[in-house]
Parts: C-alpha cells; sequence; structure tokens
C-alpha cells in the first residue's frame, strides 16, 4: 500500500522510505515530528529552551560549527534518545542560520 504523509503547509506526497519500524521512525522523527520553534517556544522542551539560549549568547560562526559538527554526528549510531536530541538541536540551529541570513540583507 502507499504511505502518505504531509508536511505543515504542504501537499500530500507519497513515502518512498523502507517499510521497517526503523526506517519508518527514522522518517517521522526527521520529517514530521513537531518542531521547537525560535518564533514560539511553545513546544519547546525544557533541554530545548536551554539550548536556545546558549546558541543566542554565541555568534554566527559557532552556529555554522555546531551544525557541522552535529550534521556528522548524526549519521553515526548512537541511541535513538542521542540522535532525536541532535536532530532537535539541528532544527535550532538551522531557524537561527535562517535568523542570521534575514538580518545580512
Amino acid at each position: 500500500p502507499t504511505i502518505k504523509y504531509i508536511e505543515a503547509g504542504g501537499e500530500p506526497q507519497d513515502y518512498q522510505g523502507g517499510r521497517s519500524y526503523d526506517d519508518l521512525k527514522k522518517f517521522t522523527d526527521e520529517k514530521l515530528v513537531v518542531a521547537c520553534s525560535l518564533d514560539d517556544t511553545e513546544g519547546c522542551s525544557e533541554k530545548e529552551l536551554k539550548f536556545i539560549e546558549t546558541a543566542k549568547s554565541k555568534d554566527a560562526d559557532w552556529v555554522t560549527k555546531q551544525t557541522e559538527r552535529l550534521t556528522k554526528m548524526k549519521s553515526g549510531k548512537m541511541k535513538p534518545s542521542l540522535k532525536q536530541w541532535i536532530v532537535q538541536r539541528l532544527n535550532i540551529l538551522k531557524q537561527m542560520s535562517t535568523d542570521t541570513s534575514k538580518e545580512e540583507l
């Protein structure tokens, strides 16, 4: 059967990944989990809020280096909870990178 998914504000799309539990879990964690937003921190965990405060006190170079470091780490083997924490931090850093890019324009 075809599995469909919808990202926020998007159109239905066919899921093209693997059908195992691990494949589906990875896909949902990376693509569909409600992410912490810098604009509305209501959906953020305590851990994410602490990371946001730390990251806001750093410069753009730190954000870039952390993004690169966490992206490399993400491909390694680790406990699912650690992988999820990496994805959460990458989401926050990505938002910060976008905000920094807008400010430079």
